[in-house]
């Protein structure tokens, strides 16, 4: 992957308390930079739909287990501000699988490539700043 396809170097993530939330931050990291190169393969020429659907998929099915993990452990552990910070989830989530929609009706990568290039490395840097260090400070009283 050369640097133009890099969507977010895993050094660049924000770190947090917690380990394992550290290493589900860089694994989300590699699939969207995975997509990325598949991204920028497709505006070359070179568009390997297929793979780019798998690649959405897989992203989809990462965050949907990353959201979920820490739903779980800011309700068992009582987090206050787990609403604020599930919504926000929910909300991502959202997004993700309604671009996700739209690539498998019209096969147009520019929504894509703005999202996964612009808008999504920009919230997720701020949410791992701000929601996730502060929800990772507090079960790291609890959990790894």
């Amino acid at each position: 992957m050369n640097a133009d396809t890099v969507v977010l170097k895993v050094d660049e993530i924000p770190r947090v308390a917690v380990d394992s939330m550290n290493r589900t931050h860089e694994e989300e990291v590699e699939l969207v930079n995975r997509l990325g190169s598949l991204i920028r393969q497709a505006e070359a020429g070179e568009p390997d739909t297929a793979a780019i659907d798998q690649a959405l998929e897989h992203w989809i099915t990462h965050t949907e287990t990353h959201f979920d993990r820490e739903n779980r452990l800011m309700q068992e552990y009582g987090f206050p501000p787990y609403p604020v910070h599930a919504q926000e989830h929910a909300t991502v989530l959202e997004e993700i699988r309604g671009l996700q929609s739209r690539w498998l009706e019209t096969r147009e990568l520019e929504p894509l490539r703005e999202f996964v290039f612009t808008r999504w490395p920009r919230w997720f840097t701020m949410h791992v700043n701000s929601m996730d260090t502060i929800t990772a400070q507090f079960l790291s009283n609890f959990i790894d």
